[in-house]
């Protein structure tokens, strides 16, 4: 209903606005009034939505907190699994993706003049479309991720146990509409030896250095109805420690070393917490000195990894900016160039 009123409220504003623009010769006071009353309205409406997506997204993240604390407190015995229903977005991508392909491949092929980049450009898509489409019609109706106490089972690897995880990440992708797409991402280092079924198209991919079985990293979508994905994160992270003891960060886009340095941090941040550790610790200052100083060398590498990687950032927006430039003034640098 507040949306719809905003909406109101910037159409009067417009018309309020132009009115006051076509009298403005005619009647300058009133028009002038005219004007600063389509304004304000405008503002209004602007001002009154932000509010009103605020609270949408306080109400959001509250109802996410509360199905967190729903899933996370509550004891979980072996026979309990919380099951993530498939994801048609994927399979719809891929119809559209082959379709669009297959036309592609059919103009190119019966054009008069026969244009690689239509042929290119089509047997690519279709070829994708049909692999994608494959990998999507494998899992249905079954869930596209199954999480219990003894590990998480998908349908493309069957049932993986949490000691073989050595890292969960939950990805996040914005769309321009807003639109978020969520993948829940398990590190699998071992994957050929722990995974009980290798599926054809993983082989596939490990050809090109792409997949599971190539990267060791297990991907999967995530629908955008039903579990919160913050959710499904959480109750993967609970089970994944409450069999493992881990509890560490991973990110995918960072190095080996870069994790490792995370864990063995982190991990010396919790142990220190426990109780009766700090006495323990203080106990045998030799091994204490050895550890502080391993924690000195992992939070440097660290901070310069990440220092190494916003530098990375700016020189990419500079170069970006510099190309946006170049493109814009290229017409007029084509006529310096030619005089």
């Amino acid at each position: 209903m507040l949306q719809l009123l905003n909406l109101f409220l910037v159409i009067f504003g417009v018309i309020a606005g132009g009115a006051g623009l076509f009298s403005w010769r005619s009647y300058p006071l009133m028009a002038g009034c005219l004007l600063v009353s389509g304004l304000l309205l405008i503002g209004l409406a602007y001002f009154s939505d932000r509010r009103r997506a605020r609270g949408v997204e306080q109400r959001k993240q509250a109802a996410i907190r509360q199905r967190i604390d729903a899933l996370t407190k509550r004891p979980i015995n072996s026979s309990q699994t919380l099951k993530v229903g498939g994801n048609l977005r994927t399979l719809l991508a891929a119809l559209l993706m082959a379709l669009l392909g297959g036309i592609l491949l059919y103009v190119g092929l019966h054009a008069r003049s026969r244009e690689m980049l239509p042929l290119l450009g089509g047997a690519f898509l279709l070829a994708l479309g049909l692999f994608t489409l494959v990998r999507a019609a494998a899992g249905l109706g079954q869930p596209t991720l199954e999480l219990g106490a003894a590990g998480f089972v998908t349908p493309f690897t069957g049932r993986i146990a949490w000691r073989d995880v050595s890292g969960i990440y939950l990805q996040r992708v914005v769309s321009r509409n807003d639109q978020e797409i969520h993948a829940l991402l398990f590190r699998v280092q071992d994957f050929a030896r722990v995974v009980p079924r290798v599926h054809w198209t993983d082989r596939l991919l490990a050809v090109f250095h792409l997949g599971a079985l190539a990267k060791g990293v297990v991907s999967v979508s995530l629908p955008s109805s039903g579990e919160p994905p913050a959710a499904i994160y959480a109750l993967a992270r609970k089970l994944w420690t409450d069999a493992t003891g881990n509890d560490f960060d991973w990110s995918p886009g960072r190095s080996n070393s870069y994790n490792d340095a995370i864990k063995r941090a982190q991990t010396f941040t919790s142990h220190l917490q426990e109780p009766g550790a700090m006495e323990a610790a203080l106990a045998d200052p030799e091994q204490m000195e050895r550890a502080m100083a391993q924690m000195d060398r992992d939070m440097a590498m660290i901070t310069a990894t990440r220092k190494n990687q916003l530098k990375k950032q700016r020189w990419m927006l500079a170069l970006l900016l510099l190309s946006v430039l170049l493109v814009v003034a290229w017409p007029w640098l084509a006529r310096l160039l030619r005089a």
